[in-house]
């Protein structure tokens, strides 16, 4: 161990790629591009960040830090015992290419171990070119396990003692003076209970939660957490929180990994937690946008049916009636059509998620009864029509995906046989991080063997799943199920799902998100009738379709069910969609307006920083009484705008707003010119 410490730490060894550098020379670590420097202590046996400053050289961290930026819950970090020691046994760097996981990067990786419980940690930092972030992700692989208790029942403390760790920290700073946490924000998922979808919060206290935590200091300067983990409330780790605050620290909490979990001589992986500099609001907010855009390359874009929301599709399944429905599906302006639950042999959802049958291999079967064992006479009939086919499948949630391989294969099969690329993933359950581990590797796989070109739905209404920020790089989000045809459920109206749309830009990227559509034809009245919402027909079909516009539309309805004559007003909004989509989805998208209560005049602006091109959608809600509204476009330098659809006109405009006139429940979308 000595001989290796003094090679290591008296040469320098540099890593340059593109504008990015890593540098050693001591006890010191700096890693550094143009735009964000980081320095790490490595005296402890692990990294301590003693400086994290930017292009102009403001500082953001106090070198006063004696704590390791890394930790697992009840087991000794470096420094905590004298008789405990850390050492470093290796550091590496290299610059990972481009692929669907990630944009091109630099990754450093920092081995460790400490000695008397024989752990060994992995530590890997990754930098992008010209980009002011730095993330972290950590490995653990333990001779022992945690030495805490882990029963809620008695409520048991910890005994004297052991060690005083009560939460897995991914990653820490010590605040330089001045910059103080402002707000967390939190995601919901199992969006079939939920309409409150994104919830920001005050960061007061010392336990926070949440996926974002933003600290600023008075001029608006500082510094976000990207924890790229499941929703809060639907975590594993023991801690109740996601970040702590403590002694003028900001531990980015969540390993997503329960101390009852480990086993000896098996890693575990935490998950990844992103840390991003900026100077103002706007350029937060932007460079929030940016960050995810390299973090999750970009997937092909949809206007996908799919029937469920029908509320009758498996009555309906038949080979003929899927032809019917690949014939109708470009009448409604759509590009895909998604054919879910109940092709399968093995009947439905519910013999797996009610009845918690054992899935074996014939379950995934075509059915010969509803469609004679083959997809081929729907696949002719969907290439005829212009449609790209996909696929609705629920892997095994039952035993935490231990069949993961077999589930791989027959993905690949019906990708390789029938051309299916789009597969919506149902089902969920990642309850261990086993399950979770299981289920990356399914999606992994499948991403890696058709290099890229099958890619997935990933279903966030139900169950213990990924949420937002998480597997992104294996596919986009399919968000909510909102019925009109149901008794039940929380319900679809226009107003609810445009607010969430608004809500959700904030943070995502919008061009993730598969947003419904449902057929005004489909209403069950009754189940409107006590409400208190105005009635959904109180916006014509246009305005619902129009909703999705900056996102993927999700025709959440079957289109040969739908009448012949209101096929044109959804065509017609799928198809001006389509026309501008590239041109919206090159820009970032961040709400405007009000936000959408019914009574508001609101909107989404596609603004591209390095064109300084813009698209606009604006809607005036049933309730909005102003007969015009000034609208604030915050980063736009555009002057002058031209209407594409809908209805009204422009009022005035100039560089960063503009004032429009339009009709009650009613859209328009325009560009810059």
């Amino acid at each position: 161990m000595e001989t290796f410490k003094q090679v290591i730490f008296m040469e320098n060894i540099i890593l340059s790629f593109q504008d990015v550098t890593v540098t050693r020379s001591g006890n010191e670590l700096i890693l550094a591009n143009s735009r964000i420097r980081r320095v790490l202590d490595l005296a402890c046996g692990a990294p301590r960040t003693v400086s994290l400053t930017d292009a102009q050289g403001k500082e953001y961290a106090d070198a006063t830090k004696t704590s390791p930026d890394l930790a697992f819950i009840a087991m000794y970090p470096a420094g905590m015992n004298e008789a405990i020691p850390w050492h470093i046994t290796d550091i590496s760097a290299e610059a990972v290419p481009a692929s669907f996981r990630d944009s091109a990067h630099v990754k450093v990786s920092i081995s460790m171990r400490e000695e008397v419980s024989e752990t060994e940690y992995l530590r890997e930092y990754l930098l992008y070119p010209d980009f002011p972030a730095v993330s972290v992700r950590n490995a653990i692989r333990p001779k022992v396990l945690p030495m805490r208790y882990w029963t809620a029942r008695g409520k048991l403390n910890q005994e004297p003692g052991r060690p005083d760790v009560p939460e897995s920290t991914a990653d820490a700073i010590r605040t330089a003076e001045g910059f103080h946490p402002v707000k967390t924000v939190s995601f919901a998922g199992r969006t079939d209970y939920h309409d409150e979808l994104m919830t920001e919060h005050k960061a007061d206290g010392e336990f926070l939660n949440g996926n974002l935590l933003f600290c600023e200091n008075t001029s608006g300067v500082g510094f976000l957490f990207l924890q790229e983990a499941p929703p809060s409330v639907e975590r594993r780790d023991m801690e109740s929180y996601d970040f702590r605050i403590r002694d003028g620290e900001i531990l980015s909490c969540s390993w997503g990994i329960h101390p009852s979990e480990i086993r000896p001589d098996r890693t575990f992986h935490g998950y990844r937690h992103d840390l991003i500099l900026y100077h103002t609001p706007l350029e937060r907010d932007s460079l929030l946008k940016a960050f995810l855009k390299k973090r999750f390359p970009a997937r092909p874009a949809s206007v996908m049916v799919n029937p469920w929301g029908c509320g009758q599709f498996p009555q309906l399944v038949s080979e003929a009636f899927l032809i019917e429905e690949m014939k109708a599906a470009p009448e409604v302006g759509a590009t895909h059509y998604q054919i879910d639950d109940t092709w399968q042999e093995g009947g439905s959802l519910s013999e797996l998620g009610v009845k918690n049958r054992h899935i074996t291999e014939r379950f995934w079967q075509i059915s010969q009864e509803r469609l004679n064992g083959t997809f081929a006479p729907i696949m002719k009939a969907a290439k005829e029509a212009g449609i790209e086919p996909g696929l609705w499948m629920a892997p095994s949630c039952n035993c935490e995906y231990a069949d993961w391989r077999a589930f791989a294969d027959r993905i690949l099969e019906l990708h390789k046989e029938y051309g299916f690329r789009a597969f919506k993933i149902d089902s969920v359950m990642i309850r261990t991080a086993e399950a979770e581990e299981n289920l990356r590797s399914l999606l992994d796989s499948v991403r890696e063997k058709t290099d890229g070109t099958v890619y997935f739905n990933l279903d966030t209404t139900n169950g213990q799943r990924p949420g937002y920020f998480l597997f992104l790089e294996y596919g986009n989000i399919f968000l909510e199920n909102r019925y009109v045809c149901h008794m039940w459920g929380v319900g679809y109206h226009p107003e609810k799902t445009l607010r969430s749309l608004w809500r959700l830009a904030k943070y995502m990227r919008t061009q993730e998100l598969q947003i419904e559509v449902p057929y005004a034809g489909d209403i069950n009245e009754a189940f409107y009738a006590d409400k208190p919402w105005v009635p959904p027909r109180t916006y014509p079909q246009e305005y619902w379709a129009a909703i999705a516009m900056f996102a993927n539309p999700l025709l959440w309805f079957a289109p040969s069910r739908v009448r012949p004559e209101d096929r044109p007003a959804i065509r017609n909004v799928m198809e001006i969609h389509r026309k501008y989509r590239d041109g919206i989805f090159a820009g970032e998208i961040f709400p405007v307006g009000e936000e959408p209560s019914g009574r508001a005049y609101t909107g989404l602006l596609s603004r591209n920083d390095e064109t300084g091109k813009a698209y606009l959608i604006l809607y005036r809600e049933a309730g909005a009484v102003e007969e015009n509204a000034e609208i604030a476009l915050p980063g736009t330098r555009t002057e002058q705008w031209r209407v594409i659809t809908g209805s009204g006109n422009i009022v005035r405009s100039s560089a960063g707003k503009i004032t429009v006139a339009m009709p009650r429940a009613s859209y328009l979308m325009l560009e810059s010119v």
